[in-house]
């Protein structure tokens, strides 16, 4: 079995509020659609999703995919 892990930062954060309720995933949903039409044929196996960050940090998300 093999991984692929994706990683990008959220959102910046400039105080402890953000400054817009705009959500956005950066291009990490493009970059995971492109790199899956890049691959016709594995099969996942497993999609786990993490999220760090604290109150004054950026969030930053990983997403691991796990194949054959």
């Amino acid at each position: 079995m093999e991984v692929k892990i994706f990683t990008k930062i959220l959102r910046p954060k400039i105080g402890f509020l953000p400054k817009t309720d705009t959500a956005t995933d950066h291009g990490l949903q493009g970059d995971i659609n492109i790199w899956l039409a890049t691959q016709p044929n594995i099969k996942i196996q497993n999609i786990t999703q993490s999220q760090s960050g604290g109150s004054f940090q950026a969030s930053t998300i990983v997403i691991s995919i796990w194949y054959k």
